[in-house]
């Protein structure tokens, strides 16, 4: 019996031989797998990208030489633009017309959900006043809108923080097995680092499999949160991520179920200028709140002053393996660098994937999501010890065109 990796192979082999024998020129559509790559009429089904493995349709038109429209890759196996398996008849189909014109997928804009979130915030009571025919409402304010200054790393309070997701790594959701944080973005999606796809040794992996949200204290029952978890159903890696090096440290984690939002629970508006570089920013997550310590249990925040990226660069001369892991040094565009100079206040080994953010400027009880906890100094909290964090303002174009597309 041949096995699945084989035919993988199999087919990718076929399928790049063809690529180059027949001078197949047709542009990359860019999108990932799951995602709409060409719409139904009405009658038939859209077509989804789908790695070939999982396209039978593919496979067979490969066997008459039948290129099929180009996804991306997932490293080196195509992922395809997939139609749909069967007709009426219930019998396979192959679909041999090549779109003259490639589909354009518009998204909507962070700012533009942003502003949709932000009413999240508020619920609706009946005015008691007002007397009409009409029903007339009320806006109530249902979140907890924080002190902006934090002088020192202190346990975050219920609702402070409802985009915050603590990753699982086993088959079922366990206190044992939470490592990395992310945050809620979307209804369907949480934002987190490349490196927190999977941990472990190479041979052994424990991927991302759960993400819990609404939770404060993960080993308290008394602590007015509103815990649940939902299913990881797909890990979407920066196509730039390698694990070898330290840039684009950025990936998105689709859910298995729309997520339930409530004053527990709702996503984080992401920042979208690229020039901003706030003097500041607030870190949250259930890490360690020093080398030697366990995680902690409990939700924490801190602030932490930003840094130069210059200066940050001076921080780690100390890699042996500075070539490979940050070969262009500090890159001011791609990485926030914070850590305060004479040490304090830090995030620390279990942070990773969790969000740094400011207090949003026009939307009370709401943060804007400066970066992504990726890399720590040389020891957490350590004078001229700064973080590393991924800035999020120079993804939101591959953020909006997964997490938002237009159908």
């Amino acid at each position: 019996m041949r096995s699945s990796n084989t035919n993988v192979q199999l087919f990718l082999t076929v399928f790049l031989l063809c690529f180059m024998n027949l001078g197949y020129n047709a542009q990359i559509l860019g999108l990932y797998e799951d995602e709409i790559c060409r719409k139904g009429d009405g009658k038939t089904p859209n077509s989804i990208c789908r790695n070939i493995e999982r396209c039978p349709v593919a496979k067979e038109g490969l066997k008459k030489n039948i290129i099929p429209q180009l996804c991306s890759f997932n490293g080196s196996i195509p992922i395809v633009c997939c139609p749909p398996e069967k007709n009426t008849n219930n019998q396979i189909t192959t679909t041999t017309k090549k779109p003259s014109i490639n589909p354009v997928l518009k998204s909507y804009s962070a700012t533009e959900m942003c502003s949709e979130y932000s009413e999240l915030i508020y619920h609706r009571i009946k005015d008691p006043i007002l007397i009409s025919d009409q029903e007339n409402y009320l806006k109530v304010k249902d979140c907890y809108d924080a002190i902006t200054l934090i002088t020192n790393g202190t346990d975050a309070k219920p609702k402070e923080f409802p985009h915050m997701a603590l990753l699982g790594y086993s088959e079922k959701p366990d206190i044992n097995s939470w490592a990395c944080g992310g945050s809620l973005i979307s209804k369907r999606f949480v934002l987190t680092a490349a490196h927190c796809e999977k941990l472990g040794s190479k041979n052994e992996p424990r991927f991302a499999s759960w993400a819990r949200l609404g939770e404060l204290d993960y080993l308290s029952e008394t602590d007015e949160a509103r815990p649940k978890d939902y299913r990881i159903v797909q890990r979407i890696i920066h196509p730039n991520y390698k694990s070898t090096s330290s840039y684009h440290d950025i990936a998105l984690f689709r859910l298995e179920r729309d997520v339930d939002f409530s004053a527990f629970v709702r996503p984080i508006c992401l920042n979208t200028d690229n020039t901003l570089r706030p003097p500041a920013i607030i870190a949250t997550g259930w890490g360690k709140t020093d080398v030697a310590s366990l995680q902690s249990s409990h939700l924490l925040k801190v602030r932490i002053n930003t840094i130069s990226a210059e200066e940050c660069d001076k921080s780690f001369l100390y890699l042996v393996n500075r070539n490979e892991k940050l070969a262009q040094g500090i890159v001011d565009n791609l990485m926030v660098c914070a850590g305060n100079p004479e040490g304090g206040n830090d995030t620390c080994g279990g942070d990773s994937g969790g969000p740094i953010q400011i207090k949003h400027n026009r939307y009370t009880c709401m943060y804007s999501q400066i970066g992504i906890t990726s890399f720590a100094g040389q020891f957490c909290g350590e004078k001229d010890s700064p973080a590393v964090y991924t800035r999020v303002s120079n993804y939101i174009s591959w953020i909006e065109s997964i997490v938002w597309p237009k159908m």
